[in-house]
């Protein structure tokens, strides 16, 4: 009767120790520590350079600040995304989180270091135009530490 009592309370010890050892051996990701933080804006209409009479320029529409959902994927490369008339219509690469932005536009979220692509949600699907040398959609890097700054200028319906 002892040894089994001696037996459940080892296993139990072992077990415990396991769980502690997991639970307090492991480090963490801070992510309050680092991620990104920007600003979204919207602006249509006619952007295009021009004189009017009186060889004035005319005022351009202003960029306003607008409220967004923002989806961050890992680094989406352009093959791995599908592209409608003028939003991608689908992002093949996992979504890594998801944020709406205050009502001025304004956002921030941490995340674990790395690069990721961030999209803005319209409707008929999702909106980015910054690529980079190699193609990938809208990259910015997470660095540890520290918080990345990005302006996201939706612009699909203005014209250049």
């Amino acid at each position: 009767m002892k040894t089994k009592q001696i037996l459940r309370t080892m296993a139990y010890s072992f077990l415990t120790l396991g769980l502690a050892s997991f639970l307090f051996g492991c480090k963490a990701q801070r992510v309050d520590t680092q991620g990104i933080m920007g600003q979204v804006y919207w602006v249509e209409g006619n952007l295009m350079p021009s004189i009017s009479e009186g060889n004035t320029v005319p005022e351009k529409p202003p960029r306003e600040k607008v409220k967004r959902k923002i989806r961050i994927y890992e680094r989406t490369h352009i093959n791995k995304a599908k592209m409608g008339d003028l939003l991608f219509t689908e992002i093949e690469t996992p979504m890594v989180a998801e944020i709406e932005t205050d009502e001025d536009g304004s956002f921030v979220i941490g995340l674990p270091p790395g690069t990721y692509s961030v999209f803005t949600v319209e409707e008929g699907g999702y909106f980015a135009n910054v690529f980079d040398l190699d193609t990938f959609i809208q990259p910015v890097e997470v660095v540890d530490g520290e918080w990345s700054q990005m302006e996201i200028l939706i612009n699909y319906k203005a014209t250049y």
